[in-house]
């Protein structure tokens, strides 16, 4: 399936590995880097995954999953960016 990565600094990758998918988490900050979106290639798509930096006393990452085709629509957070790399990876791989 093709897929690109958004990040807010402007960095966008067309079908992005586990290890691109962690450098964007990684590159997250507070200040003007604090989400990512990963979607289908076209403009009107209704699924994407969402990774953003939670700030707050414990930090990680606030991960929202939207896919209106199967009515799933979950926000979770998560710690270790190869956990969530894998999970994004995952759930893409279902649509």
């Amino acid at each position: 399936m093709e897929f690109y990565a958004d990040a807010e600094g402007g960095t966008r990758l067309p079908n992005p590995t586990r290890a691109d998918l962690i450098g964007l988490i990684d590159d997250l900050n507070d200040n003007e880097n604090t989400f990512i979106v990963v979607h289908p290639p076209v403009d009107d798509a209704d699924w994407f995954f969402s990774i953003s930096k939670k700030v707050g006393a414990f930090g990680g990452y606030e991960l929202h999953r939207y896919d209106p085709d199967t009515d799933e629509r979950a926000k979770t957070t998560a710690a270790a960016p190869t956990v969530i790399a894998d999970d994004v990876l995952d759930w893409i791989s279902r649509r």
